[in-house]
């Protein structure tokens, strides 16, 4: 697992450990931070997204000094929590929502985005559009991918959408994504977005604006969604910046 990607490593051996919970290997002791680090062959870093994300699903618990235990009783459905730029890429691994149009399109029809992408009114964009796979009632979320014309037309067409976005672009373009800008405000579903969702014109929603910047501060992606009022939910965990000090 080496030399992969942080979040897809991170998500996959969170996978890994939450399987050998339920078949109950952990029953005795749970393993330190440096003996997955050992066994699997990646950073810290990756090693505690995953244990973070076993400890959010109500499966360990970690006490400083005392080691890991495996709860008891786990919770039938996991919750989603934000802690990490990691966090919100591995959310698409878990929605795997499906693409309904990829490709260029023109900027001035989009100027908030032209603007943000530096591309002027006569320069393109690649948009690609996202709907969640429907349960009984209908679709969760709609959204509305984008990202520089050069960038989105280098990526395999036969893969987005099979992974997150994000990661696509960073194995493709060796892009990295340093810092992500989320802002959610309330809303109503347009007669466009409503058909889509399956609802009636006007049905609240809740709109997610959500952008990635890489270290030189430039835009890599952006995305909007829009949420069905009732399908919407999000957690958020804050944590003290040095967590050695207790």
């Amino acid at each position: 697992m080496a030399g992969r990607g942080t979040s897809s490593v991170g998500f996959k051996l969170a996978n890994i450990l939450r399987e050998r919970v339920s078949a109950g290997k952990y029953k005795q002791r749970f393993p330190t931070e440096n003996e997955l680090i050992a066994e699997f062959g990646m950073s810290r870093y990756a090693v505690r997204s995953a244990m973070h994300r076993l400890e959010s699903d109500g499966q360990i618990h970690r006490h400083p000094g005392r080691g890991t235990r495996v709860l008891k009783r786990a919770p039938a459905q996991s919750s989603w929590a934000i802690r990490t730029v990691e966090d919100l890429i591995d959310r698409n691994l878990f929605e795997r929502p499906m693409v309904l149009s990829a490709g260029v399109v023109a900027a001035r029809h989009y100027p908030r985005l032209a603007k943000l992408f530096s591309t002027g009114p006569r320069g393109k964009l690649f948009l690609i559009e996202r709907i969640s796979r429907a349960s009984k009632d209908g679709p969760a979320f709609f959204s509305l991918n984008f990202l520089a014309a050069d960038i989105g037309k280098s990526l395999p067409r036969n893969r987005i959408g099979r992974e997150p976005l994000v990661v696509q672009i960073e194995r493709h373009r060796k892009i990295r994504a340093h810092r992500v800008r989320q802002e959610l405000s309330g809303g109503t579903a347009s007669a466009e977005i409503a058909d889509h969702l399956k609802v009636a014109t006007g049905h609240p929603t809740v709109v997610v604006h959500r952008t990635y910047f890489g270290w030189d501060g430039d835009v890599i992606a952006t995305g909007e969604l829009h949420y069905r009022l009732e399908k919407f939910g999000q957690t958020i965990d804050l944590f003290r910046g040095n967590l050695a000090e207790r």
